[in-house]
């Protein structure tokens, strides 16, 4: 999936000018869009740019100096994401909590750009709204799905019998790229390496929810049937830093910052313009939900995803089939 640049796409270039005018045009464009250096204009979140895809290229469609969007509505969205609980009050679901600010808002600076502003008079504010972590890139996703059986080594016989204990479905790892090309796809980045360390962790101390286990964490992609809003645990993390890339200074969110008007601040992180991130999930499924819920045959019918036309804020999908065997449709989830 190509990367937006960080530029409201609502500057066309103007072929009916001359060449000289239009070079200069393409190369302004070039430069606000790969470092954000155009102080007069407020700054497009990255999580904005990933908010929309039409088809499996994504991208904008312009006609002279207006913007077409052809987009689903957000909680259609076939890309990765991993969301918190649409019931959270914490982390990014948490107003005060700055740092994963880009995780949860249209715009690092809390001003809505004209293409969001177009998408929202299209969809309404439930097409808008985006929510945790979209992989801008399409990563590296291995699901892996076992039956165990007992070997039995019976006495005189050519064959060893198995008996069937259990099935499991392993970890799910996903290892994707992330770009750093100006300060908000940095600050983007930056707020998905804390959340995916927090999500690793558990409420101790002084916290309000001290004891509380690390939270669940839901997993979508690819569309309906393939990742249905996975409830999931965070069991690993990691964060290549390589040694043979540029890196871009980025400063806290929530601060007032331009590169052409204040001097760096203390208070910023130095990130690759690219790197790998990795995760590893365990989807987890209470019992009450597998005793109650789950039926074989409707699992077959792909009638357990979720319940019917139930698209979410955690871009889930809705099951267009359902339960004729005594399965119950809920958050889904069922690999």
């Amino acid at each position: 999936m190509p990367v937006l640049p960080n530029q409201t796409l609502n500057n066309a270039l103007n072929q009916n000018a001359g060449i000289g005018t239009q070079i200069t045009q393409a190369i302004t464009s070039s430069l606000e869009g790969s470092v954000g250096a155009n102080p007069f204009m407020g700054r497009q979140n990255v999580n904005s740019m990933y908010a929309y895809s039409a088809t499996n290229g994504g991208g904008f469609q312009t006609k002279g100096p207006n913007v077409i969007v052809n987009y689903p509505q957000a909680s259609y969205d076939w890309r990765v994401r991993v969301t918190l609980a649409p019931n959270a009050n914490y982390f990014y679901a948490d107003p005060s909590n700055n740092l994963l600010a880009p995780l949860r808002t249209e715009s690092s600076n809390n001003i809505t750009s004209a293409v969001v502003n177009t998408v929202n008079n299209l969809f309404g504010s439930g097409g808008q709204q985006r929510i945790g972590v979209v992989f801008p890139y399409t990563p590296s996703v291995t699901v892996q799905h076992t039956a165990n059986y007992a070997p039995q080594k019976l006495t005189h016989n050519n064959y060893t019998q198995y008996f069937y204990e259990n099935s499991e479905v392993g970890p799910i790892t996903i290892s994707g790229e992330f770009t750093v090309q100006n300060v908000n796809e940095g600050q983007y980045l930056l707020a998905t390496i804390y959340f995916f360390r927090s999500i690793t962790k558990m409420f101790f101390g002084a916290d309000p929810l001290a004891g509380n286990p690390p939270p669940i964490v839901y997993l979508n992609g690819y569309g309906q049937y393939y990742l249905p809003n996975v409830p999931c645990v965070c069991t690993s993390f990691s964060h290549t830093m390589p040694e043979t890339v540029d890196y871009v200074d980025v400063p806290e969110p929530g601060l007032n910052y331009n590169p052409l008007l204040t001097k760096p601040v203390l208070n910023s992180t130095r990130l690759p313009t690219t790197s790998t991130v990795s995760i590893t999930l365990q989807p987890v499924y209470s019992r009450i939900a597998q005793s109650q819920g789950f039926t074989l045959n409707d699992f077959a019918r792909g009638a357990l995803v979720n319940s019917p036309a139930s698209g979410g804020s955690a871009s889930s999908f809705g099951a267009t089939q359902i339960p004729l065997n005594g399965g119950k449709p809920g958050n889904g989830g069922f690999l």
